[in-house]
């Protein structure tokens, strides 16, 4: 089993930090796993993305032709790298900053405003974990919940960001749901 992911948007939106995430969790699940982040030439406000990979087998290169799942936050990271979906691609576009949504056929597509939903959650900066949580929602056996929440908790040691970052993950799985 082998898994490649996709995250873009702009510098600030936590795409680095959902990688990051989501590489602890494969390591926490004892799989093989790669992080590998491209900053854009500005950091806050530019463009950015990352690749991550987990995998039963031995990982040879980080890149990532066409994505697994491609967690999509901006129109330009959208017009960047929707060439490179398959008709595999599980695809998740923030709607609050991506208007045009033409894909090539796609794999699934979800569609959510995750900026609105993170400021119900109590902060925009949680909008990555609402995407972490339909990730979750969107793939079976690729994380168990319990070390999601567990590496949560490690990352957030803060009580107020954690109970934050909790609300939106579940949020994120109740998206799917719904």
């Amino acid at each position: 089993m082998k898994t490649q992911i996709l995250i873009s948007g702009f510098g600030g939106q936590g795409m680095m930090k959902l990688g990051k995430i989501l590489a602890e969790v494969a390591l926490s699940q004892n799989k093989n796993t790669s992080w590998f982040p491209s900053y854009g030439a500005e950091m806050r406000g530019g463009t950015a993305h990352c690749f991550v990979k987990i995998s039963d087998r031995h990982i040879s290169s980080p890149f990532i032709g066409s994505p697994d799942i491609a967690v999509i936050f901006n129109q330009p990271s959208l017009a960047k790298f929707k060439n490179n979906f398959s008709g595999k691609t599980k695809v998740i576009l923030n709607t609050d900053l991506i208007q045009k949504t033409q894909l090539p056929k796609v794999g699934k597509k979800v569609s959510c405003p995750l900026n609105k939903i993170a400021l119900s959650c109590g902060s925009i900066k949680v909008a990555n974990i609402i995407a972490l949580g339909i990730i979750f929602s969107l793939t079976d056996k690729l994380m168990k919940r319990q070390i999601i929440l567990s590496v949560l908790e490690k990352n957030f040691p803060n009580k107020k960001k954690l109970k934050q970052n909790l609300k939106a993950f579940s949020k994120g799985e109740d998206y799917v749901k719904s």
